[in-house]
Order: structure tokens, then sequence, then C-alpha cells
């Protein structure tokens, strides 16, 4: 019977332990919206990337981990200004005569918890060539923005990657307590 206890009290400080490990892991801010929004296509460029998360993030004088690019399809850097980071939210300025084609935005943040976290999405541009002489159905054909139905497939897509941890160490504790199942088993079997 001390064994049993013993054995027990040892596999539930493990637990407590491994939980205390994993839940700052999963504390890391993560993008609530995105403008432009992921995977989104744009008729006209953009002339700035906001990205808001989930808790305000940390700012630094300088070195401050903080980072962004906004690369096309050739790798150039379409970005033009430092990022300026106001409390959730850090905005970088783009570059004007952004050409078609896709872009992907890389990103480095120092989360409210003091670790950086990191992440990329895309977008693609597509904006109509100008005419040689402007009509009223020119105008007319211009698709709308876009910018607020594509925020919620971001809205989605990024909580859907940080779920994935507390599935994850959920499993890790259903699986420690199956084990520890089946080591009370075998000690009550010897007896």
């Amino acid at each position: 019977m001390f064994r049993i206890r013993t054995t027990l009290a040892a596999v539930a400080v493990a637990t407590v332990a491994a939980i205390a490990v994993a839940a700052p892991a999963s504390a890391h801010d993560t993008i609530v919206s995105s403008t432009p929004a992921a995977d989104s296509q744009l008729t006209t460029a953009p002339t700035e990337v906001v990205l808001t998360f989930s808790n305000n993030l940390i700012s630094l004088d300088e070195n401050s981990g903080t980072a962004m690019t906004v690369a096309d399809e050739s790798g150039e850097d379409w970005v033009a200004g430092e990022p300026t980071i106001t409390a959730d939210s850090v905005t970088v300025p783009l570059a004007e005569g952004m050409p078609n084609g896709a872009y992907t935005v890389t990103w480095q943040v120092v989360s409210s918890d003091g670790h950086p976290t990191s992440g990329e999405y895309s977008f693609s541009l597509a904006a109509p060539e100008a005419p040689a002489e402007p009509s009223a159905t020119a105008t007319e054909s211009v698709a709308p923005d876009q910018s607020a139905e594509p925020s919620q497939t971001a809205e989605s897509a990024e909580p859907a990657e940080t779920a994935s941890w507390p599935l994850l160490i959920g499993l890790g504790a259903v699986l420690l307590v199956a084990i520890v199942v089946f080591i009370v088993i075998l000690v009550r079997r010897r007896r």
C-alpha cells in the first residue's frame, strides 16, 4: 500500500510539473486580425500592413525584436519604414509601386510574456491595368475592397494553430493518467 501511495504521489508531482512547464509555451500572443488579411486578393496596393495580436506587445527602445518584411515573388522587400507598436498592434508602411503578384508577410514580435514569437502569411495583388481612356464602365467593374471578409479567415486560421497546444497538453495528461492506472493495476496483481 505504501508503494502505491508513493507511486501515485510521484505521478501527481510529475503531472503538475509537466503542466506548469507546458503552460508558458501556450501563452504566446497570437494574431487575431491582419490588414491586408491572410489569403486576400487585393485590387489596389496596400499602403501599410497592420497586425493585431491577442495581447499588448512589448516594445523596447532598440533591437526590440520586432521586425516585419513584405516580400514579393522575386524576394524584394516592400517595407518602407520601421515597425510601430501601439498596444496590441504593429504597423509597417509600404513603398509605392508594388507590382501585381503574391506577397509574403513575415513577422516577429515580443509577446506580452517576454518571449519572441513569429509567423508569416500571404496575400496577392491583382490591380487592374490603367485603361488608355477612362470610362464609366471601367470604374464600375473594379472589385470592392475585400479586406473585411478575408480578415475573418486570418482570425480563424491563427487560433486553430494555437489551439493545438492545449490539445497536446490534454492528450499528454490523459496518457500520463493511463500510465498511472496501468502501474497501479500491475502492482495490485503482483500482490
